[in-house]
């Protein structure tokens, strides 16, 4: 089964707030290519993540398949 779909979620971790609890954003890039293998989406979440001031905390690859037949009418 192939993914119709596929994005990547960078998740960063930009300092503390007044309470002394980690500040934390994400951004997504959806549409990435579906045949991009792994390593090739953690090279380029690697070089976006160098654009950014904050620390990069996490990168995840969401791929979506669809589970059901679409049906033609």
């Amino acid at each position: 089964m192939n993914p119709e779909t596929s994005s990547l979620q960078l998740v960063f971790e930009d300092g503390v707030d007044e309470f002394g609890e980690p500040v934390i954003y994400s951004r997504r890039f959806n549409n990435i290519n579906v045949d991009a293998s792994d390593e090739d989406i953690q090279v380029i979440a690697s070089a976006l993540a160098s654009l950014s001031a904050a620390d990069l905390s996490g990168a995840t690859r969401r791929n979506d398949y669809s589970l059901l037949p679409v049906e033609d009418n």
